[in-house]
């Protein structure tokens, strides 16, 4: 049965945490959410950071768009699918018109299937082999059913190494830096041993990529 517009288009109060029944709730992509509002913090921290810290914040921003971006194309989707008029999108965009909201749902689309189509073609030899370890590991770590609650960012190590694993070169070796560097803090003694060793590749992939590495190069 087709929603009627008022409960279509039941706005969201601020303060109030989003219903089962309003777009973008549910937990299909929580974990680009949560990687999303990482990323933000680790920004916004750098500015009174030092020099490398900044550094990594500017890098950082390139997979903040990115997930902003798929967190608005996932929400205009959403908006559609429970009636919302074009014409309200595009006000709660700030754009001018319904067909300026088309556009840039179109355009998020297209950038969406260029990223999935092209992101793997340039890698070169420890690119793709980072990125295979990266997809083993994100999934060693779902096989783990205790694995979210090793550490406190165990989940978020996880779902970033999900999201390296299709991720453009640059960003796919940020991702797992940041991983790599969390992985640290875990006492893998005791975890499942396919987890172990799907660690340990990925923390010799990282290497072996890493800017100056014989066999490849940082890219970015």
């Amino acid at each position: 049965m087709t929603p009627s517009r008022s409960t279509a288009e039941e706005p969201h109060r601020p303060g109030t945490a989003p219903s089962a029944g309003r777009p973008g709730s549910g937990p299909r992509c929580h974990h680009h959410g949560t990687l999303g509002l990482d990323l933000h913090r680790r920004v916004l921290a750098a500015t009174g950071g030092d020099p490398e810290q900044i550094v990594g914040a500017l890098s950082d921003l390139r997979e903040l768009r990115a997930a902003i971006d798929h967190a608005e194309r996932d929400l205009l989707t959403a908006a559609r699918r429970r009636g919302v008029s074009w014409a309200r999108v595009a006000s709660a965009l700030g754009l001018r018109s319904r067909q300026a909201a088309e556009q840039r749902a179109t355009r998020l689309g297209e950038q969406a299937a260029a990223a999935h189509e092209c992101q793997h073609c340039v890698d070169i030899a420890p690119v793709a082999e980072l990125r295979s370890a990266a997809r083993d590991a994100a999934a060693e770590m779902a096989a783990d059913p205790s694995w979210d609650g090793v550490q406190p960012r165990a989940a978020l190590t996880r779902a970033g190494l999900a999201a390296a694993a299709e991720a453009p070169a640059g960003a796919l070796y940020s991702l797992v830096e940041h991983a790599v560097s969390d992985l640290a803090a875990v006492d893998l003694d005791g975890r499942p041993v396919l987890l172990r060793v799907a660690v340990a590749r990925l923390r010799q992939a990282y290497r072996d990529a890493a800017p100056g590495a014989a066999g490849g190069a940082r890219v970015r």
